[in-house]
């Protein structure tokens, strides 16, 4: 197994650390680190989502080196936690670049439109890091992360989906489409900035439902179905978080809703669903980790969400701290079930082999 590899282990820390500081800010307090809770969304994007991220792209580079961007995300994680936060943002600022450096690299080799979309979205990780060593405001930072994993995602749902027979005028209207996001940044919330930048995400949304290839894998079975069955409802939960943004301005826990619908439905339904594809490819061994029992896991976890986003809705803050602590367990228990069901898939190979 390459040494890189290694690096996995502290991207599950960086998970980790991030639920129990998420436990912490819905009030539930048996893992007391405070520090966790105060830098939640900058160890949830940072030095677990861009950590892995980062190792995705760098795995393919043939100068090892490149590692060195997950694990300066890495490195933020203890920073932030035993105080030296500028330190650990700088660490992040750093690194998003170098992510941004590394994908205009991949990008003159390759020349494919979805890489700059990719390349879009590593330049809005380190926009918003920087932004977050000027004025350590969260609230200002977090569109452009959103915009880090949007793009992320979007260009390789391209990426992946490029041989599909899809008219070039709808490719060009995404490209459009995304575009119309970035530079609806730059409109003052009290404008409408929020709003369209919520109607073109819905729009993206909608898109993707419709011409992604999730909807030819939810026709196959085994993993394939499970791949495209996840995108789908990713792809629901990503409309779901842009009607938030049109028609909930001004819900007392707008800012929960619109936060918690794009990071957890969006992005962990596309962790999900990629990992079957993405995890081999980054230990680099042709195992499946898929088996069935992973939708029992996926399931709760997206019934737990729905909880979660139904009782912010209704301002039940009860029962939002319990659907939200479940949520958090569950994430845990669907990482776990992965890993069994990578060495489930190895013993039996080697019981094969033998």
């Amino acid at each position: 197994m390459p040494k890189h590899v290694l690096i996995l282990p502290f991207v599950m820390i960086a998970l980790v650390l991030g639920i129990i500081g998420g436990w912490l800010r819905l009030g539930w307090a048996q893992f007391n680190i405070p520090e966790a809770a105060f830098h939640h969304g900058i160890i949830m994007t940072g030095s677990f989502m861009g950590a892995l991220i980062s190792m995705e792209r760098a795995v393919v580079m043939k100068n090892k080196s490149w590692f060195l961007i997950p694990i300066l995300a890495i490195l933020a994680l203890p920073l932030n936690l035993f105080g030296f936060t500028q330190i650990a943002i700088i660490s992040l600022v750093i690194s998003s670049a170098g992510l941004t450096f590394l994908m205009y690299i991949q990008n003159m080799k390759v020349k494919e439109a979805s890489h700059y979309v990719i390349t879009l979205g590593a330049f809005c990780w380190a926009v918003g890091n920087a932004l977050l060593l000027k004025s350590d405001f969260i609230p200002m930072v977090v569109p452009w992360w959103i915009a880090f994993l949007l793009f992320t995602i979007v260009g390789e749902r391209l990426e992946l989906s490029r041989f599909l027979p899809v008219k070039k005028l709808f490719i060009v209207l995404l490209y459009v489409l995304l575009a119309g996001v970035f530079c609806s940044f730059f409109i003052p919330f009290h404008f409408g900035g929020s709003r369209i930048t919520g109607i073109l995400i819905a729009l993206i949304a909608v898109w993707l439902l419709r011409f992604d290839m999730a909807r030819i894998s939810i026709k196959k079975k085994g993993e394939y179905r499970y791949i495209g069955i996840g995108l789908i409802v990713g792809f629901l939960w990503l409309l779901v978080h842009a009607f938030i943004m049109i028609f909930l301005e001004d819900h007392a826990l707008y800012y929960d809703l619109w936060v918690h619908t794009f990071f957890l439905g969006f992005t962990f339904s596309m962790i999900w669903a990629h990992a079957p594809i993405i995890f081999p490819a980054v230990v680099k061994v042709k195992r499946l980790i898929y088996h069935p029992v992973l939708f029992l896991p996926w399931l709760l976890f997206q019934l737990s969400l729905i909880g979660r986003v139904w009782a912010s809705f209704a301002g039940n803050i009860e029962l939002r701290q319990f659907f939200g602590v479940a949520n958090g367990w569950i994430i845990l228990l669907m990482f776990l079930s992965m890993a069994l069901s990578y060495f489930w898939n190895k013993s039996r190979d080697f019981k094969a082999f033998n």
